[in-house]
Formats: C-alpha cells, sequence, structure tokens
C-alpha cells in the first residue's frame, strides 16, 4: 500500500466520522428544541408517536 492510498483512507475515514458526528449533531439539537419547545410530556408522546409510525 502506498503513502497515497494510505492518506486516502485516512481523509475517507475522517469525512465519514464528520458527517456521522455532524447527523448525531442535528438529532440531538432536533430533540432539544422540541423539549425546550413543548416540555417533557409533549416531547416524549412525540417520538413515540414517530417511532410508532416507523415501526
Amino acid at each position: 500500500m502506498s503513502l497515497e492510498t494510505a492518506q486516502i483512507q485516512l481523509q475517507e475515514r475522517r469525512a465519514r466520522a464528520g458527517l456521522i458526528a455532524g447527523a448525531v449533531l442535528c438529532v440531538t439539537a432536533a430533540g432539544g428544541l422540541l423539549w425546550w419547545r413543548y416540555g417533557g410530556s409533549v416531547f416524549n408522546d412525540l417520538v413515540l408517536a414517530g417511532l410508532a409510525w416507523c415501526f
């Protein structure tokens, strides 16, 4: 394996990790905004209804 191949693989891993971290941050921020806006009980009802709709 050449040095360039190793560097490309490292860059791809970093990009993948960055995308995953960004997605997790977006979901966490959306949950926090829902909690702040609607409160705990309504937030839980919304999440459970969304999960029930998905499955």
